[in-house]
């Protein structure tokens, strides 16, 4: 099967960003990473961020 994208194109500094560390992304199961690879959905995982307000936002991505 053809990835559409590579583990070097994952922006894990961006993730982090959201509260997604490159370890909780690499502890995915493999077929889970395949469909990220390959275009298609992740399963639903928690993101939070700060906002201007310095208010804590999370949520399901």
């Amino acid at each position: 099967m053809i990835n559409h994208f590579e583990e070097s194109e994952i922006p894990y500094g961006t993730l982090e960003r959201f509260g997604l560390t490159q370890d909780m992304i690499e502890d995915l199961p493999i077929d889970v990473l395949q469909n990220i690879y390959n275009g298609r959905r992740s399963p639903v995982l928690p993101i939070s961020i700060i906002t201007e307000d310095g208010e804590t936002e999370t949520a399901r991505t």
